[in-house]
């Protein structure tokens, strides 16, 4: 009503500024000039104004023009036929004029509306296209539509206990009740004004899926006290494209799923085979040799029996150290650094029991070790880190005699760029051109015997202690695997 009254009170200041103006200067607009200008009023109230304002303008323009400007003047009489003809002609023209600007007024509205609508379509599909969850995808259309419709909009749906789920979370806001998300979802079909279902609802709930389903909802928070077809419209063709954005995430997600399934599966096949090639030839040695020696009617040297001991006690070792490594894995993947008990240690005198290790076994092995620098310490678990160093001397063991090298094995130790270090070195093949630590992968192994445990193994024991592990190809030949420590920091570790 305000509104009203300020937009009278303007047509009235304009009308009167207009005749007064026409007054000064109508020796020089003449009655043609005069109506102009009184028509030009009437056209901006019929693009500013409603209808009836503008008709009710030329109206009073009739009556002015009729009053001031035609013979005989200051009355309403109308004094020649011409003048009738001129006043019934403005009030013609006013009229139609007045509802072509509306028309045009009303299509440019709905072309801008239109055109609003395209572009926040296409934002809207930006948006779409670029999420890669089913949440992200939620929230951002949720923000756009509320941006764009001046409410509250959510997504909701129902969990695997029958809850009602509301995206983004939000409490704190009035929902409609769980029974009527329940009902749109259940039937496919909207409810709210201009839906067919529950027309006096405040709340607008549209279903992703037109058929009964457990897909989500679109909850319009407020349809405002006069609410429109078209926005309905438009929302429901939002919730079209977040529609297909869903269906395709969730597709994409069964996908991975079932790539993710299949992966699993085939890793496992590949385990239990790769265990039962490699279990099965020792074991089928061993179950050879006990046979033979058991036999009494075959008499055997005693250079063979001796042969055959030694072919069980060294099967039975293999598998004995496959499995401790298996065990040795799980362990190490299923703890982590802060449940390993760490102490400072000495790495000379953890390689001096490491070569004891390999002197007790009876392993001839040549070893040549330097220290580089004396009296180094590292923050270590003295266990973990003489099993990582025995897995890579044993590899370094199979490279020399792969490559038939019958140079030392070499285990330096020192200290660069502040941290201290420890390197095999051999002198076989060494590793292929485009081998990195990336490609360690657990019961993987170029070699015909072994679960290709040894790296991953020493990988594991080496992000226990936070440690770099390196590896690389010597200039002329053989390998060089480092496991790189930080230099402790005493003063805190006893703080």
């Amino acid at each position: 009503m305000k509104t009203q009254i300020i937009q009278a009170i303007f047509v009235v200041i304009m009308l009167a500024l207009t005749t007064a103006l026409s007054q000064k200067f109508s020796s020089i607009l003449g009655l043609t000039g005069v109506a102009m200008s009184y028509l030009l009023l009437v056209v901006a109230v019929a693009y500013f104004q409603s209808f009836l304002s503008a008709c009710l303008t030329g109206l009073m323009a009739f009556l002015l023009i009729n009053y001031f400007f035609i013979s005989p003047r200051f009355t309403f009489q109308v004094a020649s036929i011409e003048s009738i003809a001129s006043l019934v002609s403005f009030l013609l023209v006013s009229l139609v004029v007045t509802s072509l600007v509306k028309k045009l007024r009303f299509q440019t509205s709905e072309s801008m509306a239109a055109y609003k609508r395209a572009d926040f379509a296409k934002r809207l599909a930006e948006h779409l296209s670029i999420a890669d969850d089913i949440n992200t995808l939620f929230q951002e259309s949720c923000h756009l539509l509320s941006i764009e419709f001046e409410t509250k909009i959510f997504i909701g749906s129902i969990d695997g206990q029958n809850e009602i789920v509301i995206s983004p979370d939000l409490s704190e806001i009035n929902l409609p009740a769980p029974n009527a998300m329940r009902w749109v979802a259940d039937n496919g079909k909207p409810i709210g004004p201009f839906t067919g279902n529950w027309e006096a609802s405040e709340y607008w709930v549209i279903p992703f899926n037109r058929l009964p389903s457990k897909d989500p909802v679109l909850i319009v928070s407020n349809v405002g006290a006069e609410p429109s077809l078209d926005t309905l419209n438009a929302i429901k063709y939002s919730v079209g494209q977040i529609t297909m954005a869903y269906q395709r995430l969730n597709n994409l997600e069964r996908a991975k799923k079932a790539e993710l399934i299949a992966h699993e599966e085939a890793i496992q096949n590949a385990l239990l085979a790769s265990i039962a090639h490699d279990m099965r030839t020792p074991l089928t040695s061993i179950l050879g040799a006990a046979t033979a020696l058991g036999q009494k009617t075959v008499k055997l040297s005693e250079r063979q029996s001796e042969r055959l001991t030694a072919l069980i006690a060294s099967q039975a070792q293999h598998l004995a150290i496959t499995t401790e490594n298996i065990l040795s894995l799980m362990r190490l993947e299923s703890c982590t650094s802060n449940s390993i008990p760490m102490a400072l240690e000495s790495p000379e005198e953890i390689i001096g029991i490491v070569l004891k290790l390999y002197k007790d076994r009876g392993d001839g092995l040549n070893f040549n070790v330097t220290i580089n620098e004396q009296e180094l310490l590292i923050y270590a678990n003295a266990n973990l880190l003489i099993q990582a160093l025995i897995n890579l001397i044993d590899n370094a063991k199979l490279s020399n005699l792969a490559s038939n090298a019958q140079e030392a094995i070499q285990i330096e130790v020192g200290k660069k760029d502040h941290r201290i270090y420890i390197s095999i070195l051999d002198s076989g093949e060494g590793f292929n051109d485009d081998f990195n630590i990336t490609k360690i992968k657990k019961f993987s192994s170029t070699r015909s015997k072994g679960f290709g445990l040894g790296l991953p193994i020493v990988q594991a024991i080496a992000n226990a202690h936070h440690a770099d592990l390196m590896i690389s190809n010597r200039e002329h030949h053989g390998a060089c695997v480092t496991l790189s420590f930080a230099t402790p920091e005493i003063d805190k570790i006893y703080a």
